[in-house]
């Protein structure tokens, strides 16, 4: 296992090569995903996932999920009224789970193998009911920021009034305990977080101010001592929805 600082993970190498994703090995089981030996996803995050992946099935018609992991949001996603269930996923060990899983499914699931940036480019524009994204960084330089160049994208294959929600744990896990404060709440310090890291970059990624909705605080959370990646007890769900009447 990479190495690991006090707070959050930093064992992402520099410069590494995104295609090269789709082949490292996958150490995957009931607990976890590893890949090339980074924590990708471990199963206490289901009660959040859970959770946020009710906020991209709201509307309900066809939702896009990015990344697959353990099936924790997509089998949450599964869970509600939707009409059909887009799952893009990059490594091809995680790739071949998702095709065996999407069989046994409610709802229509159509997989998609590919990195999201080669991905998505083929989507119609208008065409998504709800997004969540939750991918893994391919490398350290976009370790805080790869969903926000996924938001470029995003917002032209969303239909007007749709709503995107995404995690970004290996981020939040670094960032997150530098707003803890004596005399801050829980709830401010996500709010100053998302107004300071997350808010430029999502009017940089052409979202509009009145497109960014109040956030969502899910928790209690307890990720367990051995957890590389997140330590803290509760997580952030953002809300974006498309302007009903807006372009693409």
């Amino acid at each position: 296992m990479s190495a690991q600082t006090e707070h959050g993970y930093h064992g992402l190498q520099a410069g590494a090569e995104p295609q090269a994703w789709k082949s490292m090995e996958a150490d995957i089981d009931e607990t976890h995903v590893y890949i090339d030996g980074h924590p990708v996803m471990e199963g206490w995050e289901k009660p959040y996932q859970d959770a946020i992946a009710k906020i991209a099935c709201e509307n309900g018609g066809k939702v896009l999920e990015v990344g697959f992991g353990m099936a924790l949001s997509a089998s949450a996603i599964q869970r509600n009224d939707i009409g059909e269930h887009v799952i893009i996923e990059a490594s091809e060990a995680v790739f071949k789970r998702l095709e065996s899983w999407a069989a046994q499914q409610k709802h229509k699931v159509t997989p998609m193998f590919g990195l999201w940036q080669d991905v998505v480019k083929t989507l119609p524009s208008n065409s998504f009911d709800g997004i969540y994204y939750d991918t893994y960084p391919n490398n350290k330089e976009s370790q805080h920021t790869h969903q926000f160049e996924f938001l470029k994208e995003a917002r032209r294959i969303l239909k007007p009034g749709g709503i995107l929600t995404y995690c970004n744990l290996t981020s939040l896990g670094v960032l997150r305990p530098e707003f803890s404060s004596e005399g801050t709440t829980d709830k401010e310090a996500w709010e100053r977080l998302f107004l300071e890291t997350q808010k430029p970059h999502i009017l940089k990624a052409g979202w509009e101010e009145s497109e960014i909705k109040q956030n969502e605080i899910f928790g209690p959370l307890s990720p367990p001592k051995e957890c590389e990646y997140y330590q803290h007890s509760s997580l952030l769900m953002p809300r974006l929805v498309k302007t009903a009447t807006s372009a693409p």
